[in-house]
């Protein structure tokens, strides 16, 4: 596909339509300054010159004004664009935040389920106390895997369903050795 299938933007018309002007402004400027007005000359195609000067001026002065007006319409519609950009990065923000906020309750309750693996394994602490710490981490990851899913936060969902199932294996563990 060629770029001369491609529609030009009216910025890019106006600053060539400005750019063709002004070639041909200083085109028949430089005629007309190079004319010898001592000499014998033809009127008519000096006066001819001279109104296409005129208008080539009008048209660079056109073009400039409608340039003017494309840039405004341009700095008008990047402005929304970035107003746009600005609000989403506020939403990435906010979602980025609630995701630490997550990754942090998810790597404290590892943290206990560690020290839970870990009470197990010595036997150190209360049974009893064990079952009761291993059901309330089951409840708070449990709460942490349903807000993850809420917030549509998939990979903090299926690490609190992982940990969930070491917390049920670790229960089985506890229920032999008691």
């Amino acid at each position: 596909m060629s770029n001369k299938a491609r529609k030009d933007s009216p910025l890019v018309q106006s600053v060539l339509a400005l750019d063709n002007n002004l070639t041909e402004l200083e085109r028949v400027g430089t005629k007309i300054n190079s004319t010898d007005m001592t000499a014998d000359f033809d009127l008519e195609f000096i006066q001819k010159l001279m109104t296409r000067f005129a208008e080539c001026g009008q048209g660079v002065s056109t073009e400039v004004a409608n340039l003017s007006a494309h840039l405004q319409e341009a700095q008008t519609h990047a402005e929304n664009i970035a107003q746009g950009v600005g609000r989403q990065a506020e939403l990435f923000a906010a979602r980025r935040k609630e995701h630490n906020e997550r990754m942090e309750e998810f790597r404290m309750l590892s943290d206990k389920v560690r020290d839970l693996n870990t009470g197990i394994g010595q036997f150190r602490d209360d049974p009893a106390a064990l079952e009761a710490q291993l059901t309330s981490l089951l409840e708070d990851l449990d709460k942490l895997r349903l807000s993850a899913r809420n917030s549509r936060i998939r990979s903090l969902e299926k690490h609190a369903e992982s940990l969930g199932q070491g917390l049920q294996a670790a229960r089985k563990k506890l229920e032999k050795l008691l």
